[in-house]
């Protein structure tokens, strides 16, 4: 039987076809199978700190290394944690602090950081020039407004041990979280405390000029706490290493796109959520580095490159804010799932 030559042409087009489909699965092994899901739950909203893990969705980084992650807002570290823990999420970035504490209160559920990205802690209390506090020495006898379980609230003896003051010299004012800003804007409190970025943008949206605010970052005064990293279940890690380190270097490559070109990060940010205000989240995202993330000290040595000494440091700070037993650092963080050092290195 003869075939038409429009036969034999699409039996060489579908051949040609099949050969370069199977060469692209030779050639990507992420096309060749299914993805690796992750339930990833961020520590708040979507706002510009947040913005830097939409890179990786937007750039196709979670894609070329065969992940399928789904990232979600956060309703606070606290929460986060209890999440992962749970099992309603595999993945959180979330408060060390947090999460130690959790540990030391489920002892057969603990969690673990493998991914340490706010080296600079961002507790803090923030003051108006005029009311006379520069420095945390003048606290004392001072009011401050917070949130019963704000953690600079509640870690605020580890700065006031540095500083050499009795933590109950100051008192304290229990208030909403909506309601902390005003407070300070009207002269209803002393100080008020909180996430840096949060209360830094929260005071200038309620009218505190620049020039008036003052910012008591705990960095900045002698205390060691590390930041807000990626948590996981030992479970879940040791059963995904492959997965976790990929996802570890395009959050990394996200944090390094953001400060070269921070309007792509907005611009991701934007997608995700239409209604953002551009010019105040990137400032609150340009905060976020100077403040936590591209500290002096990750420049010069990489992302999550812990210092050991600081670290036990760390965990006698929070233990003894707390009142808790000391964690053994190895129970606590795990340089077992970060790629290659270079792909750490986020600014010369």
């Amino acid at each position: 039987m003869k075939r038409s030559k429009s036969m034999i042409g699409s039996l060489k087009i579908s051949v040609v076809l099949a050969l370069a489909a199977t060469a692209f699965v030779m050639g990507n092994p992420a096309a060749a199978q299914e993805r690796q899901k992750i339930r990833f739950a961020l520590d708040w909203a979507m706002q510009g700190p947040q913005a830097p893990f939409l890179i990786p969705h937007a750039n196709g980084c979670y894609a070329n290394a065969g992940l399928e992650v789904v990232t979600d807002r956060g309703f606070g570290s606290g929460d986060t944690v209890i999440k992962v823990a749970s099992g309603g999420y595999d993945v959180g970035f979330a408060d060390i602090n947090a999460m130690i504490e959790y540990n030391a209160k489920h002892l057969d559920a603990k969690l673990i950081s493998f991914f340490m990205i706010y080296d600079g802690n961002a507790l803090s209390i923030a003051t108006r020039k005029d009311t006379g506090i520069t420095k945390p020495a003048d606290l004392v006898g001072k009011t401050i407004a917070a949130p019963a379980g704000d953690a600079s609230r509640r870690l605020f003896s580890a700065l006031a041990k540095a500083n050499n003051i009795d933590p109950a010299s100051v008192k304290w004012i229990n208030v909403a979280p909506e309601l902390r800003e005003s407070m300070l804007v009207r002269g209803s409190a002393d100080a008020i405390s909180g996430a840096a970025f949060t209360v830094y943008m929260g005071a200038k949206a309620g009218g505190l000029k620049d020039d008036n605010l003052v910012m008591l970052r705990y960095p900045e005064y002698g205390v060691s706490l590390y930041g807000t990293a990626l948590v996981v279940k030992p479970s879940f890690a040791k059963a995904h290493v492959k997965a976790l380190t990929s996802m570890v270097e395009c959050i990394a490559q996200g944090m390094a796109k953001s400060i070269q070109d921070p309007e792509a990060a907005i611009d991701a940010l934007v997608k995700r959520e239409p209604l953002t205000d551009r010019k105040i989240e990137m400032e609150r995202m340009r905060l976020s580095f100077d403040w936590s993330i591209a500290t002096p000290w990750v420049r010069k040595h990489g992302m999550s490159q812990i210092d050991p000494v600081r670290m036990n440091k760390s965990l006698l700070e929070v233990a003894t804010a707390l009142e808790i037993p000391t964690p053994n650092a190895k129970d606590v963080y795990t340089d077992a799932y970060l790629p290659a050092r270079s792909k750490l290195m986020i600014a010369p």
